[in-house]
């Protein structure tokens, strides 16, 4: 089997992938994210950082397959990264309350030895509840190292009122479409406990 290698310090993707039953290194890009610019499309920013993070980890191996992921949130066409603070967490979160949005996780694939590379996206919508001054500033307290200052996977997350789509892309990695692209590398993982 070859060699899993992530392009992320996000322990959640990590733990998805090891819930798969995948054995994997974990090694972060040092890509710095730079704000998307006015006119650029959400979808094609989000599947350029997410190749550019599998490419700067590819660099530094022989063989292997490269995992690279980066999640956004939407609104309007503004997009939501991580925020860079506590307090940037709670003007995020401000904007995100009450209102639809979408999550974007792009993953980018790269067998490092044949240069073969995948490409794909997946998006979910959150319909989110109208929070109040106090929700928010304790929102952003637990979790301003998150895409959108928000994590669906924690019970003391209220901000998701209604999701359409995959859990796992809103956590930040959606196993189901990852695990058909795996199976063009000839990886086959078990999903089942993500059903």
């Amino acid at each position: 089997m070859k060699k899993i290698i992530l392009a992320s310090c996000s322990p959640r993707r990590k733990q998805l992938l090891e819930q798969a039953g995948l054995s994997i290194l974990v090694f972060p890009s040092d890509v710095r994210e730079k704000p998307i610019k006015a006119n650029e499309n959400p979808i094609s920013y989000t599947l350029h950082l997410a190749l550019a993070k599998a490419e700067n980890a590819a660099q530094n191996f022989k063989t292997g397959l490269v995992i690279g992921a980066d999640t956004i949130v939407v609104v309007n066409n503004k997009v939501f990264g991580k925020p860079k603070n506590k307090n940037h967490a709670r003007q995020i979160l401000s904007e995100l309350s009450g209102r639809t949005q979408y999550v974007y996780t792009a993953i980018a694939l790269i067998d490092i030895k044949t240069n073969q590379r995948i490409l794909d996206i997946e998006k979910t919508t959150i319909k989110a509840r109208k929070l109040s001054l106090i929700q928010i500033k304790k929102l952003s307290e637990l979790n301003h190292d998150k895409a959108g200052a928000y994590a669906i996977q924690q019970d003391s997350d209220i901000l998701v009122r209604e999701m359409i789509g995959d859990y796992y892309n809103v956590v930040g990695l959606p196993i189901k479409r990852l695990a058909a692209i795996l199976k063009i590398f000839d990886i086959t993982i078990n999903i089942k406990t993500f059903i």
